[in-house]
């Protein structure tokens, strides 16, 4: 009988648990003597690393919007406005960005003999024309191979003696003209204390706090007055005897790092990181005693936590081995059972309250689980059915905003039109109607997908059936939903939109491109296929701008043919888009008589070349009129 206790479960488990409670205590002294400090400055440099991202998100998130703003200035015909100096361009571009203090075109030199400067000063707006000077290009903004290749860069910060009078620094964005020449560099000014106040305000534990510098050690901002007068970082160093020319050798090397150093014989945590986006340096400093003092009233709460929880885990234990295994071999059974099909087979009860019964508790939930997922799959599919349903429905309504005829022969003109959505909905459009012995129509492409690309749809095209009647030109209409669009809709959506009004008496066609891909027009009489390129405007709904009515002189079988990017930008299975050249060149290869025939010629071809590709494709919008 002894030797049999001895060889025992219970026994060899009381052995078993005695050798890991000594391991455990091992473990406890390593954790409570060694392992606090290292994992302490793992946690402070993780929280140095959060202030540093966050820092770099803020610096990128105000960066993004002076590059928004940089690339909306470059689009026709505010770049060729600014190209050319004039003054109000300028000025508009200042009073509607508050993001930025002033507004340059410095010219390559020998391109014009003078810069564009406006900048703010005491809540007005200033022009200068200045000549090119000393300061034109200079080493104190200039990146020397960002400008040898042309491209974009951020400028180091400088100070604006001259007119702003403040620190600043810019962006700067090569511009060519409409013959592809180097103009020169178009430069948005920041103030530097604006753009870096948040620094100021980041803190780690009581006292800790952020600075900005730059790579050679200029404070670029700093929450210490007093630091802040020193400019150099070094020369606050060289005060107080600190060592700081290891953390500033390291800051030059590598992209983030953490060290120590002593001020008024007080230790500091110092951690830094780059900021690639401008190529600056955030270093995150803070009192050692904050860091790590706290480390030693956590141990003693840790040991005595640590002794509690050993002396409950053998007591559980012990329990444990004697009601484990014959419960767990019926759960096992019924466990088959259920896994068989049988999801309503009783769990046999247990009559301790302990982990057993936890266990068949959680049997109990998990078989309740499972019949109520079974039902809930059932009403998913219920409910995915009716959303289709609704889907369906969304569908139609949109359809009844387009015209109810897509192909129409009278009044001295024949019309058709074919829209393809890649969803249910989305945010294609064309319409028109017959006024005045004049044919008004638009064809529109919003920005995005599915249900919020149809209600701006939906808000465009009521917008246009209700305005068009009482306006005289396409360049009116397009003013009018632009200034509306711009005013009441928030959110970053816009719609390209070509307006056109064909007078049925004489054929001219008066029209406005708001940002639309150019349509196509074939003449019967010269058999020409050529491209309108002229009237182009910036999509209706980014800011408030005016838009320009071009006309022309259509023929008696001559064919306008418009479209949406969803025909040029198909790609087929090597991932090439389909082109507008190809539209020009199909429409040339394959002379049509009808509007009808012209649609179906483009289409036929696409399906062709895009193949199953075209699964994931755009929505789509073919609409071509024909002068009779």
């Amino acid at each position: 009988m002894k030797s049999s206790r001895k060889n025992s479960f219970s026994t060899r488990l009381t052995i078993y648990i005695l050798s890991v409670c000594t391991v455990i205590f091992l473990v406890i002294f390593i954790i409570l003597y060694v392992l606090p400090r290292i994992s302490q400055y793992k946690n402070v440099t993780m929280y140095s690393e959060l202030i540093a991202e966050q820092a770099e998100n803020q610096i990128k998130e105000q960066g993004r919007v002076i590059e928004r703003i940089n690339s909306m200035l470059k689009l026709e015909p505010i770049k060729d406005l600014l190209i050319a100096g004039d003054r109000n361009t300028f000025k508009s571009v200042l009073k509607n960005s508050p993001e930025i203090c002033g507004c340059a075109l410095e010219y390559e030199p020998g391109y014009k003999d003078h810069d564009v400067f406006v900048y703010r000063h005491k809540d007005s707006v200033h022009f200068k024309k200045l000549s090119h000077g000393s300061i034109h290009f200079s080493t104190e903004r200039l990146d020397k191979d960002a400008h040898a290749q042309r491209k974009s860069y951020w400028s180091n910060y400088y100070y604006s003696f001259s007119y702003i009078k403040q620190r600043v620094f810019s962006r700067f964005e090569p511009m060519y003209d409409s013959k592809s020449q180097f103009v020169g560099y178009l430069r948005l000014d920041i103030f530097l204390e604006e753009f870096t106040d948040f620094v100021n305000h980041l803190s780690l534990y009581k006292t800790g706090y952020a600075y900005l510098m730059n790579r050679n050690g200029i404070l670029i901002a700093h929450p210490n007055q007093e630091i802040r007068m020193f400019s150099d970082i070094r020369k606050y160093a060289e005060t107080k005897n600190i060592d700081y020319e290891k953390i500033l050798k390291r800051a030059t090397k590598e992209e983030s790092g953490s060290g120590e150093i002593s001020i008024d014989h007080v230790r500091f945590f110092v951690y830094f990181k780059h900021m690639p986006h401008t190529k600056w340096v955030l270093v995150v400093i803070c009192p050692h005693h904050e860091v790590f003092d706290s480390i030693a009233r956590i141990n003693d709460l840790i040991l005595i936590c640590c002794i509690s929880c050993l002396i409950l885990l053998f007591w559980v234990v012990i329990r444990v081995i004697k009601r484990l295994f014959y419960p767990l071999k019926q759960f096992s059974t019924v466990t088959r059972m259920i896994a068989d099909g049988n999801f309503n087979e009783p769990i046999p009860m247990i009559g301790n309250k302990d982990e057993i019964q936890e266990l068949r508790e959680s049997f109990v939930y998990m078989q309740k689980r499972i019949v109520e997922s079974i039902e809930n799959l059932r009403i998913s599919t219920i409910e995915k059915e009716k959303i289709e349903g609704e889907m369906r429905v969304a569908q139609r309504i949109q359809e009844r905003f387009l015209p109810s005829i897509p192909r129409i022969s009278k009044f001295h003109f024949s019309l058709y039109a074919r829209l393809e959505q890649s969803k249910a909905v989305g945010g294609d459009m064309y319409s028109y109607f017959v006024k005045r012995n004049c044919l008004y129509f638009i064809v529109g492409d919003v920005r995005g997908k599915g249900i919020p690309a149809a209600l701006y749809m939906a808000s465009v095209s009521t917008l246009f059936n209700y305005i068009a009647p009482r306006k005289r030109t396409s360049s009116d209409i397009c003013n009018t939903i632009n200034n509306y669009m711009s005013d009441n809709v928030e959110d970053d959506m816009f719609i390209t939109m070509f307006v056109g009004i064909l007078d049925l008496k004489n054929g001219i066609l008066s029209y406005a491109n708001a940002g639309h891909p150019f349509p196509i027009l074939c003449t019967r009489e010269e058999k020409e296929v050529k491209f309108l390129e002229d009237s182009l405007g910036i999509p209706i709904g980014v800011m408030r701008t005016m838009y320009k009515e071009s006309r022309y002189q259509m023929e008696s079988g001559d064919m306008l043919f418009l479209y949406t990017d969803g025909l040029t930008e198909a790609q087929n299975s090597e991932r090439h888009f389909y082109g507008k050249e190809r539209v020009k060149k199909v429409i040339e290869s394959n002379p049509c008589d009808t509007p009808q025939q012209l649609v179906h010629i483009v289409l036929d071809d696409l399906k062709e070349y895009t193949g199953n590709s075209h699964e994931e494709a755009d929505d789509l919008t073919l609409f071509a009129v024909q002068y009779l």
